[in-house]
C-alpha cells in the first residue's frame, strides 16, 4: 500500500513558535510541521476528510480524522531534511500504514480507508505547484 509520501517544496517553513524552545509550537530541534499540517488538513477537508483531533508529537504533527471506522485514521505530517537548493524535504505518511490491523483478538481490514485517504493526500500534494518529486518512501 503507498501510504508514505516525500517531497520537496519551499512552501513549509519553521513557525517562530517551531524554533522557539520556551514556545509551546516547540516540537525539537530541526523538526517544523505546522505549515504542513494546515495544508494538509485544509486539502483533505475539500475532499470531503474532517479532522477530529490535532496535536504536535516529537516528531511532527498528527492528525486525526472522523471516520466511521473503529480504529484510528490519521495523517502524520513532518520535515525531513534539508536540501542543497534551498527546498526542504517533507514526509506525510498515513496510520495505520498496513492493511490489516489488529484490535485485541480480532483482525480488522482497513485497506479501502488507507487507500482511499493515500489517493487523497497523493492527489493535493501531485496538484499544488509548489511540491515537486513526489515519492513513495519505503518503510
Amino acid at each position: 500500500m503507498d501510504s508514505h509520501f516525500l517531497f520537496l517544496s519551499n512552501k513549509f517553513s519553521p513557525t517562530a513558535g517551531e524554533l522557539d524552545e520556551e514556545h509551546e509550537d516547540y516540537i525539537n530541534p530541526g523538526l517544523f510541521a505546522l505549515e504542513l499540517a494546515d495544508f494538509v488538513e485544509a486539502s483533505l477537508k475539500a475532499r470531503g476528510y474532517k479532522v477530529k483531533f490535532r496535536c504536535q508529537e516529537d516528531w511532527g504533527h498528527w492528525l486525526e480524522l472522523d471516520h466511521a471506522g473503529k480504529y484510528t485514521l490519521a495523517v502524520c505530517c513532518g520535515n525531513a531534511e534539508d536540501t542543497q537548493n534551498g527546498l526542504a524535504r517533507h514526509r506525510v505518511f498515513v496510520h495505520p500504514d498496513k492493511p490489516v490491523i489488529r484490535r485485541w483478538f480480532r483482525k480488522i481490514d482497513v485497506r479501502e480507508d488507507v487507500e482511499k485517504l493515500s489517493s487523497a493526500i497523493r492527489s493535493s500534494l501531485a496538484d499544488d505547484p509548489d511540491i515537486s518529486n513526489i515519492e513513495l518512501e519505503e518503510y
